[in-house]
C-alpha cells in the first residue's frame, strides 16, 4: 500500500501535494539548506546461489536531501512555518525537485535566501546558479558554509602541526583560529598556516584550498549579526529524522527506485504535511 501511494504521489508531482494552495515565500527570510544521508540498497545480479536464491548487491548510496524553511526575527526555523523537505538519489534530480518548488513558492519575490551546507562542490557550483536563473536578484542571496564543518579544519590544521610545536602553542593556535574564523578572516589561518608548516603534505594543503575556495561563505560574526543560520543543524536534523533513522537500518536493503519515492511519505510526516498532502490527493482526484 505504501509503495502504491509513493507510486501515484511521484507521478502526481511532489511539489503539488506538498504545499498548500497558494503558499508563497514572497516577502520571507528563507534558508535553503541540502546535504546527504546514507541508505544501503539491494541490486540483483541475475544469478542463483547454492540454494537457488538470487545474489544481489548492497551497495551504500547518498540521497541528496534538502530543506526550505523560513527564518523568524531571531534568525530561526519559524515554528508557525512547515518545512518543506526533497530527495532523490542524483545531483541533477534533486536540483530538478527544488527547482520545482522554488518556482511555485516564488522564490524571487523572497527578501532574502540564506543557502547553508558544507563544502560538497555540487551544492556551491549548481544551487547559486539555479537562483540566480529563476530570477532571484544577487544582492538577496547569502551562502554560508556550516560553521562546524569549517572548524573541524580548523581542528586539523592544529592537530597535524609539526612536533616543534607543543601543546600549549597548539592550544593557543586554536584559540586564535577559531577566533579568527568567527570573524570571517581565514585568510589569516592560512597566512599563519603557512608560516607553521614549512613542508605542508598533501591532505595539508587540501584543507588549506578548503578555507581559502570558502572564505566568502565564512563571515560568522556577520550572519549572527544579521540574524542568519551559522550551522547546518536544520538539514542535520532532517538526513537524520527522514533517511537515517528509518532507511539506515542494519542488514536492511532498498530498492533504490522504491525508496526514493518512500522518502517524500516520511518527509510529509515528520514537516507535519501529511494530511495536506492527503487532501491534496483527495482533491486531486
Amino acid at each position: 500500500m505504501s509503495n502504491r501511494l509513493a507510486d501515484h504521489c511521484y507521478e502526481y508531482g511532489e511539489e503539488k501535494l506538498m504545499l498548500e494552495r497558494g503558499e508563497t515565500l514572497a516577502g520571507k527570510r528563507v534558508v535553503l539548506a541540502i546535504d546527504g544521508g546514507r541508505t544501503r540498497t539491494r541490486t540483483y545480479e541475475g544469478e542463483l546461489n547454492q540454494a537457488g536464491n538470487q545474489t544481489y548487491q548492497t551497495a551504500w548510496c547518498e540521497p541528496k536531501l534538502f530543506v526550505i524553511d523560513v527564518l523568524d526575527e531571531q534568525g530561526q526555523a519559524d515554528r508557525y512555518e512547515l518545512p518543506i523537505y526533497g530527495c532523490r538519489f542524483k545531483d541533477t534530480e534533486v536540483l530538478e525537485l527544488l527547482e520545482r518548488y522554488l518556482n511555485k513558492l516564488e522564490i524571487t519575490k523572497a527578501e532574502q535566501v540564506q543557502i547553508l551546507a558544507d563544502g560538497a562542490p555540487w551544492i556551491w557550483n549548481q544551487v547559486r546558479g539555479l537562483l540566480l536563473r529563476l530570477g532571484l536578484e544577487p544582492g538577496r542571496l547569502v551562502e554560508t558554509l556550516d560553521y562546524y564543518h569549517a572548524s573541524q579544519y580548523v581542528h586539523n590544521l592544529v592537530d597535524d602541526m609539526p612536533n616543534r610545536i607543543g601543546k600549549k602553542q597548539r592550544a593557543g593556535y586554536l584559540k586564535r583560529f577559531k577566533d579568527w574564523l568567527w570573524q570571517g578572516h581565514a585568510g589569516k589561518i592560512i597566512e599563519e598556516c603557512r608560516q607553521v608548516y614549512k613542508r605542508p603534505t598533501k591532505v595539508v594543503r587540501q584543507w588549506l584550498d578548503y578555507l581559502d575556495k570558502h572564505q566568502d561563505k565564512t563571515q560568522y560574526a556577520l550572519y549572527q549579526e544579521n540574524k542568519l543560520m551559522c550551522g547546518s543543524g536544520i538539514i542535520e536534523s532532517g538526513i537524520r529524522r527522514i533517511i537515517n533513522l528509518r532507511f539506515k537500518n542494519a542488514s536492511t536493503f532498498w530498492d533504490k527506485a522504491t525508496v526514493e519515492k518512500i522518502y517524500f511519505l516520511r518527509a510529509a510526516l515528520l514537516s507535519k504535511r501529511w494530511d495536506l498532502v492527503i487532501q491534496n490527493l483527495s482533491n486531486s482526484s
